[in-house]
């Protein structure tokens, strides 16, 4: 007898009966567990079996509706999130992709700066010593450039050069690399190209230029250019810096014969 006042008391067992009934009967644990544990404890209060059923309902109800609705701003959120971050990271990347063009371009003519200059030419020798290729260069330099920015000033010196960038970017393949190695100075790189092809190169550029008419602020200009040429067959004994001095050394030797020269080796 005392043991059934416990499991009477507690209701809990018979809730739990309940539960199982429900289920075998196919109304489901919850409903089983609201029906048959008043039954079960003799509790027949119809009211109370009322208001159990009311909460049930409601709780269900409240869960079908507020369910979807935080899930759903949940996810709205997390979707904003998603989006600032793919901002982000967006924002970062053309940032970086400045700052690496920035690091690699001259201000002045947009070509390859001194040291971006220099880190291809390095790669260029590799490539050609790993697979014996040759490989042909010239240096062109604005003749008597001081005197440009001495005369109409700095200004129309920087428009100069960025106009003479443009010729050489124009002159040259798609595959050929430009530079400005430093002042009035330029280096194109010509990638598997005989001497031959390379003097054709130079005597476009140096045409190129005679004919163009730079542009200042009273009127237009005429500009020459001193080029050097330089095939290499075998590269093998060159690094960057002998490469770039043979260069110079014939842009030189062009500019000694009396300027609008060409001198290719």
């Amino acid at each position: 007898m005392s043991s059934f006042k416990r499991f009477d008391a507690s209701g809990r067992s018979y809730r739990h009966i309940g539960a199982v009934l429900g289920v075998l009967l196919g109304f489901g644990a919850p409903l089983g567990a609201i029906l048959f544990r008043p039954i079960l404890a003799g509790e027949m209060s119809y009211e109370w079996i009322r208001q159990d059923i009311i909460r049930y309902v409601d709780f269900y109800v409240y869960m079908a509706f507020s369910t979807p609705l935080v899930f759903g701003l949940f996810g709205a959120y997390l979707g904003y999130l998603n989006d600032e971050i793919q901002c982000q990271k967006t924002s970062l990347e053309n940032i970086n992709t400045l700052l690496k063009d920035q690091s690699m371009t001259d201000d002045a003519t947009g070509l390859y700066n001194h040291r971006h200059l220099m880190e291809v030419i390095e790669k260029e020798l590799m490539r050609a010593k790993r697979y014996s290729r040759f490989l042909s260069g010239m240096m062109v330099d604005v003749d008597d450039f001081k005197s440009i920015n001495d005369y109409y000033g700095h200004l129309i010196g920087d428009s100069v050069l960025r106009e003479m960038a443009a010729i050489l970017k124009n002159d040259v393949r798609k595959v050929d690399l430009v530079g400005r190695y430093g002042g009035d100075e330029f280096v194109v790189l010509l990638p598997e190209t005989s001497g031959e092809l390379a003097r054709n190169v130079a005597n476009r550029i140096q045409k190129d230029v005679r004919q163009y008419r730079f542009k200042t602020l009273r009127d237009y200009i005429s500009v020459s250019v001193s080029i050097g040429v330089v095939h290499f067959s075998d590269v093998k004994a060159f690094d960057k810096l002998l490469f770039v001095e043979k260069l110079d050394e014939a842009m030189y030797k062009a500019k000694s014969m009396g300027k609008d020269r060409i001198h290719s080796e």
